[in-house]
């Protein structure tokens, strides 16, 4: 089924390097809830893996409207227990116009639509964030 969260994630991953060069997977099991969206991985000296929890919103219109990411009880934990276990865990927030990462636990703490529009990129910079970084060069 898509939904806007598939159809941005597909669009983020339109501007990675090939599997190739940076494997990427979509994580999806019944048995087990709360895993991430998506896992990266880099190739090569240096290179690390990534998790990444992914959620499309509607951005508001008023600057100072909070937005606090969609995260289920289950993805909250999952991410906060990888996090702690020293795992690169990061939620991406994707709306029509781009995006922004969360990382550090940052998902915890909502933030203003002002902020998001502030530090909100193009899906090529959001592709390049994960490549930079999966690559050991980020």
């Amino acid at each position: 089924m898509t939904t806007p969260e598939n159809t941005f994630i597909a669009s983020v991953h339109a501007h990675l390097p090939p599997p190739s060069k940076l494997y990427r997977m979509k994580n999806h099991n019944a048995y087990t809830a709360g895993v991430a969206d998506s896992w990266y991985s880099g190739q090569g000296p240096g290179s690390r893996d990534l998790w990444i929890e992914w959620k499309f919103i509607k951005v508001p219109v008023r600057d100072d409207t909070l937005i606090v990411p969609n995260l289920s009880a289950l993805q909250t934990d999952w991410l906060n227990e990888r996090y702690v276990e020293g795992r690169n865990v990061w939620v991406g927030i994707g709306s029509k116009d781009g995006g922004i990462f969360l990382h550090d636990r940052e998902w915890e703490q909502p933030f203003s639509a002002k902020e998001f529009r502030r530090t909100m990129l193009k899906r090529k910079e959001l592709a390049n964030m994960i490549a930079s970084f999966v690559q050991g060069s980020g």
